[in-house]
């Protein structure tokens, strides 16, 4: 017999017969069989992730890179999970509304713009570290940072004016987790963030992928000083790996195709200053991700590629400022 939704959440608790405790029932506000339903299932996985041994592989971190075979070192780029020592430290407990931000439906729901999402956890050592070296910074002066490249360094062509402004996009640091475990970086692949303001992203890719590059580059003074402060705080091994240059994205254009992942923080961007972030790309090797911010890459037909490229995904990402980015991941197809 068919039974609609509500039927359905109302017949699954009552089976199961799992109930919060009485004396709280009477004071706490009333729950559709919705919300009932939903909060039953996040106490479940709360348990089982409570039970679950330490040493069972994560479904979300198996793309981030392999780790070592017993008896080796640990892999270059493998991520931190894997060359922890046996005591496996405190994970870290994001949940959704960390990695995006939706005011459809409460804590405890779903809706399109975020069943997809996956929340990945990682060990507390690392948000730890990511956090101390960002403690400190003036988030009120940065937050509206941008920069407004100059016509005569951000192109010869007189089409572009005004010209490009890089805002400040990053995502938060459960997003970036998230984005990066879906992105399958290979052992050591460089990251290259485009318009990397304060320089979180950077920094966070070397804490997850030891011994690998990244790379970011920042026209802002005052974006590039305190990602260049962030960095200064960091242990000297992973200071040698993070590069961050203060100059026109698109005056190394022709660095671009050392990274395996582009970052492009496209906030603030019209179409002429994607044609050239279009253009720039075309000399990346196959199989480069190119993940943009707020932009898709420009393309004659909605919800498409350009030539060249495959949309691989696209999604909503919460950013440190709160709300939401819409993020786009392309992939390089190989020449035909």
């Amino acid at each position: 017999r068919v039974m609609d939704d509500e039927q359905l959440c109302y017949r699954f608790l009552k089976r199961l017969r799992l109930t919060d405790d009485p004396e709280e029932e009477g004071s706490a506000t009333p729950m559709s069989h919705y919300e009932e339903v939903n909060s039953l299932l996040h106490k479940l996985r709360a348990e089982h992730q409570v039970h679950r041994p330490y040493d069972e592989p994560s479904c979300f971190m198996g793309p981030f890179a392999p780790g070592a075979e017993p008896g080796e070192g640990p892999a270059v780029g493998a991520p931190m999970v894997d060359v922890v020592d046996a005591c496996a430290p405190p994970m870290t407990c994001f949940q959704l509304p960390d990695v995006v931000r939706c005011a459809e439906h409460g804590l405890g729901g779903r809706c399109p713009q975020c069943s997809e999402q996956l929340v990945q956890n990682i060990p507390l050592p690392v948000y730890s570290t990511f956090c101390r070296v960002y403690s400190s910074l003036p988030w009120d002066a940065l937050g509206s940072q941008r920069c407004t490249l100059s016509a005569s360094s951000s192109s010869s062509r007189s089409t572009l004016s005004p010209p490009p402004s890089w805002q400040s996009v990053e995502l938060s640091f459960p997003a970036f987790v998230a984005l990066a475990a879906g992105l399958a970086p290979e052992p050591g692949e460089r990251l290259l963030h485009l318009g990397s303001g304060s320089g979180q992203a950077v920094v966070a890719w070397s804490l997850l992928f030891p011994l690998a590059a990244a790379s970011g580059v920042e026209g802002c003074p005052t974006l590039h000083r305190a990602a260049s402060a962030a960095v200064a705080r960091l242990d000297p091994d992973l200071q040698r790996r993070i590069h961050l240059h203060h100059c026109d994205p698109f005056g190394v254009q022709s660095d671009w195709h050392q990274a395996g992942v582009i970052l492009v923080s496209a906030a603030g961007f019209d179409d002429d200053a994607m044609d050239r972030v279009l253009e720039g790309l075309q000399a990346v090797e196959q199989g480069t991700r190119v993940v943009t911010l707020s932009r898709p890459l420009p393309c004659q037909l909605p919800s498409r590629s350009p030539p060249g490229f495959a949309l691989a995904r696209q999604a909503a990402c919460r950013t440190t400022g709160l709300n939401n980015a819409s993020v786009f991941i392309y992939r390089k197809l190989p020449i035909r």
